[in-house]
């Protein structure tokens, strides 16, 4: 008989190796072997365990009733595993419907146990609380602590995931006290897991650990590697959490000891490492997460919890952290890719399922056409509808596909917008600031005493480094308008920028602003170190639909057309306005330059 394994209640998906399978031939009296068998593939290769049930109940091999419950129980947790709800229900409603018509009071209670769980996580919670009812009512006599024990602890995630923690924890109790009377490590780790997380999420976190604290013992005591490895993954990240950094590395350097003693793409190996990954990133500690990361990648056959597109997003983390700008915009189109890798076999599957019920729908409409010729008008409507409903679907698939490739569009466009404003920048405090350092240097080598000369030189360098230093700073929206920003950078700009105020309600969103601040900070930094401008004028005004900025200077003659035009910044103000859906336009007027971006809604 199958029973209740507390590791089936979670989404685990990693990939073995298939070992060869006894025949299917066997006599009847050998079938909870290869039963069992199948079983042991849920959660190591659920796709090869739905074939096998499959091929089990297709082929009509001699079964009873009680071995056909198990291979739809087997099957609907494989699905499950899969992430296919609907179909795992399913499974598990004829494996109830059959266990209840043999009797067989073990297998029901078991069937009823998983279809509450696949409706937990349908967020169907008043069928999955009338499953766990149910089954707690007939096995209150005690004869199976650890069914009961999984069923209370089922029930207490159940009142957990809706935030009703108080009423969770009573029964997580009830299942801890269940399962410490069984001999079942794997059911005594799920309830205590679960208490211990219930009760820290309830703000007492002594007892959370505690009860962490009292599963870690147990597994030492059974001396299982594996066991161990699994109860120090939560312990890890509650201790993150309260910023206990001693104990987060006395845990992770423990289960370090243990990952060789543990097969390398082990769920139990798997769960630790991911554990331990991010909270290295959250330390700071980015190489040995990047390094933990790697090692999961690297790992023939393994299949990490995580989903792929999220774990190359948090591998660009790290290299960010670690200054790797190159690498980090890497992981993060690989992320892209494999997101919409995806979400396109998603779109595929749809598409052929449309196409399967389009050509159904067709030969029916063909066969009622030759029966009743009167129809033809409606045939022809059906005909209609599908190729706008085809017609829609490509538009959708289009559109959708174009989102993506912008998105990645804007990433590539901001990386390189940040790398131009290094090289400004660089060029800047080159040709600035340290000819003037020269010059002074020079001065006082060559014994030069005029002090008031020496003191303006100074001075200009200082002022130098004052307006390098306030374009690094990045502006503070969270406390000022775009607006008000605009008057502040006119201020310290000593005289040079007039900042013309406009009574419209500006209309921007965070990325709008900050985008058209950098806009102004890059082009008032070329004109007054290139364009040999005295002044400059900046307004921001609002007209129906568009958002206008104008910057005019009296600086010399600027064509954006020609060549040595690309050395100041135009390229990166325009993938800055491109960015926001603007367009910018240069002209000249009465010997005045002007620099106009539009933005529309």
């Amino acid at each position: 008989m199958i029973s209740i394994r507390p590791h089936k209640l979670f989404i685990y998906a990693i990939t073995a190796c298939i070992a060869c399978i006894p025949s299917f031939g066997s006599p009847a009296g050998k079938n909870n072997d290869w039963i069992d068998e199948i079983d042991s593939y849920v959660n190591s290769n659920p796709d090869s365990a739905i074939i096998l049930c499959n091929d089990a109940i297709r082929e009509h091999y001699p079964l009873d009733g009680s071995e056909k419950v198990a291979l739809l129980t087997i099957r609907g947790n494989a699905n499950f595993t899969l992430g296919n709800y609907d179909t795992a229900k399913a499974d598990f409603r004829k494996a109830a419907d059959l266990a209840f018509d043999i009797a067989d009071t073990l297998a029901y209670i078991n069937a009823l146990s998983d279809l509450g769980v696949a409706y937990r996580v349908s967020q169907q919670q008043d069928s999955a609380m009338a499953c766990y009812n149910h089954a707690l009512n007939m096995i209150k006599d005690g004869r199976f602590p650890d069914m009961e024990a999984n069923i209370l602890t089922s029930l207490a995630i159940l009142f957990a995931n809706q935030g009703r923690l108080k009423e969770a924890i009573p029964f997580a109790e009830k299942g801890w006290k269940k399962a410490k009377l069984t001999d079942d490590i794997e059911t005594q780790i799920y309830a205590a897991s679960s208490l211990g997380s219930a009760l820290f999420l309830a703000g007492d976190h002594n007892r959370g650990l505690a009860t962490q604290r009292s599963i870690i013992k147990i597994a030492e005591r059974k001396g299982i590697p594996r066991y161990i490895l699994k109860t120090y993954a939560s312990v890890i990240a509650m201790h993150n959490r309260l910023g206990n950094t001693d104990s987060v590395n006395y845990y992770i350097n423990r289960g370090r000891t243990l990952l060789d003693k543990v097969p390398e793409a082990s769920i139990e190996s798997v769960g630790f490492l991911e554990q331990s990954f991010v909270v290295l990133t959250k330390m700071g500690r980015y190489k040995e997460s990047l390094d933990i990361q790697m090692k999961i990648l690297n790992m023939l056959d393994s299949r990490p919890f995580m989903p792929l597109h999220l774990l190359y997003q948090r591998i660009a983390l790290n290299y960010k952290g670690l200054g790797d700008i190159e690498r980090m915009n890497d992981a993060y189109i690989k992320a892209i890719e494999i997101a919409d890798s995806i979400h396109q076999s998603d779109i595929n599957k749809q598409m052929s399922d449309f196409n399967a019920r389009y050509h159904a729908a067709e030969k029916e409409l063909a066969i009622a056409a030759l029966r009743h010729e009167k129809s033809r008008r409606g045939m022809i409507i059906a005909i209609l509808a599908g190729v706008i409903a085809a017609t829609s679907l490509l538009l959708i698939i289009y559109l959708r596909s174009r989102r993506r490739k912008t998105e990645l569009a804007n990433i590539k466009a901001r990386i390189e917008g940040i790398e131009q404003e290094r090289g400004r920048l660089a060029h800047e405090l080159h040709d600035g600031v340290c000819n003037d350092l020269l010059g002074i240097e020079l001065a006082l080598a060559g014994g030069r005493n005029d002090t008031a000369e020496i003191s303006e030189m100074l001075r200009t360098t200082r002022n130098e480094v004052r307006s390098i230093s306030h374009e690094l700073l990045p502006p503070s929206f969270n406390r000022l308008s775009l607006s008000q920003l605009i008057a502040a950078y006119a201020y310290k700009s000593d005289g040079f920028v007039e900042y013309l105020p406009s009574q419209d309600q500006i209309d921007l969103d965070m990325e709008q602003s900050m985008n058209l601040y950098r806009i102004i900070q890059e082009w008032i930094a070329n004109i007054r170190h290139h364009g040999a401008a005295r002044y400059a004028t900046i307004s921001l005004k609002q007209s129906g639909n568009e958002t206008i900025l104008d910057i005019c200077d009296n600086g010399i003659a600027f064509n954006p057309d020609e060549a040595n035009s690309s050395g100041l910044g135009i390229d990166n103000i325009r993938q800055r306005v491109k960015a926001i859906n603007g367009t910018i336009d240069f002209t000249r007027r009465n010997n005045i330059n002007i620099m106009s971006v539009k933005i529309f809604k």
